[in-house]
């Protein structure tokens, strides 16, 4: 198997291909992740491993980094990413981290264009206005890198980690440092689905309809949160 440590740091994965863009790093390679391609031909990487890496690159490098382990990454190949978690106060405050990039429950659903996940739970992502998992097409545009996401993991702070599953998804909702790093786990969709439909959301339908619906997405999720909290 063809292994990548993507950004390894002084802790490079065994039997990987370490990259990183210090030449003091344990890396194989080094070049800038923001920016240079990886040297590898498509189709050609069986996993990819990333452990504190992509939260310092910055909003541009962290959309061309996915797009190049996209591109290298064999079909079905898995990719296991970690980084931490939003909302916990040392990563807001890390003046090396790239504070656009909010890794959440959310983050690759912006790199799926499937209506459901059956892997995960849908009350870890579900919000009234945009109720299913994949936003690939939020930009109205395509980003052209499909991922499956198979499993979504948490390392939650001591007081945290003996609640139930229900408790610690509230939690995660209204606190600040319940959660210490989140890890994805990752499969690629090849070739990716180009499914983007050029229509108006509005139609012939009038305005004052638009309003109603709206207001009755609103509504459905003042419902669902007063149900999580009670």
């Amino acid at each position: 198997m063809k292994i990548l440590d993507i950004g390894c740091g002084q802790k490079k994965l065994d039997g990987s291909i370490g990259i990183d863009f210090s030449p003091y790093s344990m890396a194989d390679i080094v070049l800038d992740l923001n920016k240079e391609d990886l040297p590898f031909e498509n189709d050609s990487i069986d996993y990819i491993y990333s452990s504190h890496a992509l939260e310092h690159l910055t909003l541009d490098g962290f959309l061309h980094i996915m797009d190049e382990m996209y591109r290298t990454i064999k079909d079905d190949g898995q990719i296991c990413i970690t980084v931490p978690y939003f909302m916990t106060s040392s990563s807001l405050a890390n003046p090396f981290h790239n504070n656009q990039i909010c890794f959440n429950e959310h983050t690759f659903r912006f790199f799926s264009s499937v209506a459901e996940n059956k892997n995960i739970d849908k009350r870890d992502y579900y919000v009234a206005s945009c109720p299913q998992w994949g936003l690939r097409y939020s930009a109205n545009a395509e980003n052209e890198i499909e991922f499956e996401t198979l499993e979504i993991n948490y390392t939650y702070f001591d007081e945290y980690k003996n609640l139930t599953i229900d408790e610690q998804r509230i939690a995660r909702s209204k606190y600040l440092n319940v959660v210490d790093t989140i890890t994805y786990y990752l499969k690629a969709i090849k070739p990716v689905p180009l499914t983007i439909i050029k229509t108006s959301n509005i139609g012939a339908d009038s305005y004052e309809i638009l309003v109603d619906e709206k207001i009755k997405y609103l509504e459905e999720q003042i419902k669902y949160h007063i149900t999580q909290t009670d």
